[in-house]
């Protein structure tokens, strides 16, 4: 029997939600009326499907425009909505929360901490060269939100969110104004790769050094839904979780304590499944698992100080089969796979917390 306490997260990337007829990127056009009316038809339908608590969005570029997804989702008004607009318009990550989760806390995090800002490094063997990344800011800002389970007796601690999408592998968009460097001059296209791959390196970093600062010595869980760009063994990746250990078998202590490390849905699932299906996006016929929900040890089923138990894993996928297999998509669908993750209420007893001697 479900407990009112339980709880669920879900990532999803929107693919470039916007209102008909506004710019796209290089697209002055945007979408059309139909195609604008295809994509809260299906974006509606995932959402029913996946009847999550906590959403985590990327690339909504107008709050409106989520707004009109959930209404024609007849959601309207079963969730509070967190989002923002710009000027000038860009993909924004978002969140929505069911009625009565969500605290009224948000933050939009656009710069990197002052104590994360990775310049004028010198190695001590081997390079003797300065390493110096000026890049201070999230290409895409974080947002942190503040939820409240329901329950009263007793009442569950309260939840920090974090949303988030990184720099993506693809190639940057560089400016090439006069006079060049020479490797714009003469390898343009590698220049772009390293460039994206830095950005989101060190995005990853400076995120892991805000985790590192709220999450050391603090027993509130923390949950960060995002569209990371890499698999979860990626660099990048294993860098923003603090690669926390799992406990595979009974005697292990590992995982039974993580004061700031996440644990990724992923490895959750396949510590308890035969086969291997988690792919959130597939390029040039690569299945790759770009999208991710992160938790802290308050949702690991061996952590000493569990709150919520890891009940199950879904990925709406099949839609990607179409455009890798027929080279088209599905009209109004997204490019990314969806994630949700469900957890049980089910803190841990006092007595198995306590090591054996």
């Amino acid at each position: 029997m479900a407990n009112i306490r339980d709880i669920s997260f879900a990532t999803f990337n929107l693919y470039n939600l916007h209102l008909p007829g506004e710019a796209i990127y290089t697209d002055r056009n945007g979408w059309t009326q139909a195609e604008y009316e295809a994509k809260l038809a299906w974006t509606a339908a995932r959402l029913k499907d996946l009847d999550a608590d906590v959403i985590g969005f990327q690339e909504c570029w107008r709050k409106e425009a989520l707004a009109d997804c959930f209404a024609t989702a007849g959601l309207a008004n079963d969730y509070d909505i967190v989002a923002r607009n710009t000027d000038p318009a860009g993909i924004q990550v978002a969140l929505a929360a069911r009625k009565g989760l969500w605290t009224g806390m948000s933050e939009w995090i656009e710069e990197f901490p002052t104590t994360a800002r990775f310049e004028e490094l010198k190695e001590a063997t081997d390079a003797r060269e300065m390493v110096s990344v000026t890049i201070a800011k999230f290409s895409r800002p974080l947002l942190r939100v503040t939820i409240q389970p329901r329950g009263t007796r007793p009442k569950p601690p309260e939840i920090t969110v974090y949303v988030a999408h990184l720099k993506s592998k693809g190639p940057a968009r560089l400016r090439f104004d006069n006079p060049k460097p020479p490797v714009l001059e003469n390898h343009a296209e590698i220049a772009k790769s390293v460039v994206s791959h830095i950005r989101r390196i060190a995005e990853a970093g400076a995120m892991r050094a805000l985790l590192d600062d709220e999450m050391k010595g603090n027993t509130r869980p923390f949950v960060v839904l995002g569209d990371l760009n890499d698999g979860t063994l990626a660099t990048s990746t294993e860098l923003l979780t603090g690669d926390p250990g799992y406990r595979f078998f009974e005697k292990s202590r590992a995982g039974s304590r993580s004061d700031a490390g996440l644990y990724t849905v992923e490895k959750l699932q396949q510590l308890r499944s035969f086969r291997h299906v988690y792919y959130t996006h597939i390029y040039n016929e690569k299945m790759e698992s770009l999208d991710h929900i992160l938790v802290s040890d308050a949702f690991y089923d061996h952590a000493e100080t569990r709150q919520w138990s890891f009940k199950d894993m879904v990925v709406y996928n099949d839609h990607l089969i179409f455009e890798s297999k027929a080279n088209r998509v599905e009209i109004g669908a997204n490019d990314h796979g969806i994630v949700r993750a469900y957890f049980d209420w089910n803190p841990m007893d006092e007595v198995l917390a306590r090591p054996e001697t």
